[in-house]
């Protein structure tokens, strides 16, 4: 389905694991489970509240178990067990939540297990980008995974939302609902597990540190000395930092999109229509980036992305009942930019990385990723009553800034080993 031309057998099998778990997030954890959750937990007032803490636990307990997971998978072989380990976990945590008479609070244990699964297996893959190809290659099979990930998920999605659609419609009786939900499920975790094999069949580590009789200690003392010879590492940690401040906007757009179209005057149909095309757009917007950070460099692609999102979020102050059709030219902004920022920040900072210490610092950046999509909507809860949602938005062009005066003091270099 998925031939992948001008890859190799690496690339091409790590590219089609972004297929492969792109399925879980849209379908399952983005569209599916908080309308099903919702719906079970109908009878509880304070519902919102809760699934609000059980996603910030999730988020915590990733960012405590990255770094941690990320250093012991330096050593030989520690990579793709701890992959496999996650992956499973993210599995049947998701084949459990279709278990036929399951509690809310089982239902919510397995929605966390399966969770965290996905999360560290991904802050894995994106270690593995370093094992199954060279630097000058790295923009542009991460642009490819993300590309393809945005159009694999489009796949599953499309063939588990009909039944649901068809209940939701009125076409099917409600009845069905629970059933309905559970094949879209099992739709979107079939497909996770069926394209997880080429890279676990092809995708091995490469890049590794000398094993440790106690490797759990060694691993925190490598965390530690990490920290201690930041001067060495300055350039990755202040790229960190305003990587923190830029993908924050650009979670915030992803999770907040619909929340403020709404309160713009947007109605659902337009909503839709507007996710549909971001995911489109985003295919090739993806590829280009990287075939774009190529010829210009990582850095300026980056700028370019936030660029856009500054324009995105300047056009989105002007949206009313009177401007919808806005909202369109603000989803062609954000396809185009979205899946390329995220897929060159991933790049150019394997980049910096010295290759022993990949994994460990995988870790890092999932944490700073994980902390992201916090600062921006505080902003927004905070201004949003006294300036309307209007003027609000414009608060997100602050995290924009601070980012691009901190990527002034990035320098495009790779760090030295420091063992």
């Amino acid at each position: 389905m998925f031939k992948l031309k001008g890859f190799s057998t690496k690339e091409r099998s790590w590219i089609l694991y972004d297929i492969a778990n792109s399925a879980y997030i849209l379908t399952i954890v983005t569209v599916l489970f908080p309308i099903y959750y919702q719906s079970i937990a109908s009878h509880i007032p304070n519902r919102t509240q809760i699934f609000a803490f059980v996603t910030a636990g999730i988020a915590l307990t990733d960012a405590l178990l990255s770094p941690i997971i990320g250093a012991l998978s330096n050593y030989r072989g520690n990579k793709k067990k701890f992959f496999l380990i996650f992956l499973i976990l993210g599995l049947l945590g998701g084949f459990a939540l279709i278990i036929p008479g399951l509690q809310l609070v089982a239902l919510m244990i397995a929605f966390v297990i399966s969770s965290i699964g996905y999360n560290v297996s991904i802050v894995l893959y994106d270690a593995f980008l370093m094992d199954v190809t060279d630097e000058s290659r790295m923009d542009e099979v991460s642009s490819a995974g993300y590309a393809w990930g945005y159009i694999g998920s489009m796949i599953p999605f499309a063939i588990a939302i009909i039944p649901y659609a068809l209940v939701t419609l009125g076409f099917l009786s409600s009845q069905y609902e629970t059933m309905t939900v559970s094949f879209a499920f099992i739709v979107a975790l079939v497909w996770w597990l069926i394209f997880s094999i080429p890279m676990i069949k092809d995708v091995k580590q490469v890049y590794n540190v000398p094993d440790e009789a106690k490797p759990v200690r060694e691993a925190f003392r490598s965390l530690y000395r990490t920290f201690k010879e930041i001067r060495a590492y300055r350039f990755i940690f202040i790229f960190m930092l305003a990587y923190l401040f830029y993908i924050d906007v650009v979670n915030t757009v992803i999770r907040l999109a619909t929340t403020i179209g709404t309160d713009l005057g947007v109605g659902v149909t337009v909503l839709l229509g507007v996710v549909v095309l971001v995911q489109l757009i985003a295919f090739p917007c993806a590829i280009i980036y990287g075939k774009m950070a190529k010829k210009f460099g990582g850095k300026t692609m980056i700028y370019y992305g936030i660029g856009v999102y500054v324009l995105t979020i300047l056009i989105t102050s002007l949206i009313n009942e009177n401007t919808v059709w806005l909202m369109w030219i603000v989803g062609i902004l954000v396809g185009s930019a979205q899946g390329g920022i995220q897929s060159i920040s991933r790049s150019y900072f394997a980049k910096m990385l010295p290759m022993e210490k990949a994994n460990e610092f995988f870790g890092f950046f999932s944490v700073f990723g994980k902390f992201s999509g916090i600062l921006s909507p505080f902003l927004l809860a905070v201004v949003i009553g006294a300036w309307g949602t209007n003027n609000a938005v414009l608060i997100l062009l602050v995290p924009l800034v601070i980012a691009s005066l901190l990527l002034l003091f990035v320098k495009t270099q790779k760090a030295p080993y420091v063992g």
